[in-house]
């Protein structure tokens, strides 16, 4: 039997019957970590994790951050992710937002003290209660924008705008040239370009294997980008990406991995 519910602090969450009667057995950390990835996938508008006793065994092995400054660059990223370049500003309190660094009500607090020690945030009025403190107006400053953009990877722009990619395959060709069309298009807003990654994702989808094994791994970092966009580069997850470069980053990682898997077929053939 399973469970479902919803609340302001932990998002969605999906539990199995023997694993909510397990929860009272995991510690405090184990509890933060388990709330902050119901909630952040909330966040991100994704499907709740189904909660059993055997993944409960698994909480202080998961890819989310563990240390402090990965906490506190999470949070900043979050700001960044959710309207950081319009400045958009967040209602924030430490006892039902915590989840979003993983991290207790205490830690979280210290996050704040640490990114606006750092310039990172700022915000318009901090106000301490007996259960929490709550920040009004909190955003993302110039400068913490500054500190996520520069750990961008800078994509090769040039010469892909109109340099046409031959795969072999008619269909495939066709698929590419349609994203083409709908990203490069004088006309073309937010929406069409994020058609455009998810038409790419697509196109990208059979060739994984085969990239697998043209670079028989020589690269770690080339194909934790490559296997990252089955998850994160497609429409859904996308859609709340509000600026155009982040887009575009996307987009052009996508068409240069196809472009290079097509390079990389030839010299092999």
């Amino acid at each position: 039997m399973e469970f479902f519910y919803e609340t302001p602090m932990t998002g969605k969450v999906r539990i199995s019957d023997v694993a909510l009667m397990a929860a009272s057995s995991l510690n405090l950390q184990e509890k933060q970590i388990l709330t902050g990835m119901c909630r952040n996938r909330t966040i991100k508008n994704e499907e709740p994790i189904k909660i059993t006793s055997a993944f409960m065994k698994q909480l202080n092995d998961q890819d989310i951050p563990y240390s402090f400054e990965e906490r506190a660059r999470h949070l900043l990223q979050y700001l960044y992710d959710n309207g950081g370049k319009g400045y958009k500003s967040h209602n924030i309190n430490s006892d039902t937002d915590s989840p979003i660094t993983y991290s207790s009500k205490d830690e979280f607090e210290r996050i704040l003290v640490f990114l606006e020690s750092e310039g990172w945030i700022n915000y318009d009025q901090k106000t301490p209660t007996f259960q929490c403190v709550a920040y009004q107006g909190l955003r993302i400053s110039k400068p913490g924008i500054e500190e996520i953009e520069k750990g961008l990877p800078k994509m090769p722009m040039v010469g892909l705008v109109n340099e046409k990619i031959t795969t072999g395959d008619i269909s495939i060709d066709k698929q590419i040239e349609h994203a083409r069309s709908l990203f490069f298009d004088k006309h073309s807003t937010l929406e069409s370009k994020r058609s455009a990654c998810e038409v790419l994702s697509f196109v990208l989808e059979p060739l994984r294997e085969e990239l697998r094994n043209s670079f028989a791994g020589d690269t770690e970092v080339f194909f934790r980008i490559v296997n990252d966009f089955t998850i994160r580069h497609n429409k859904e997850r996308t859609k709340n990406l509000q600026h155009e470069e982040q887009i575009e980053w996307i987009f052009y990682c996508l068409l240069n991995t196809i472009n290079t898997h097509v390079k990389m077929k030839r010299k092999v053939g």
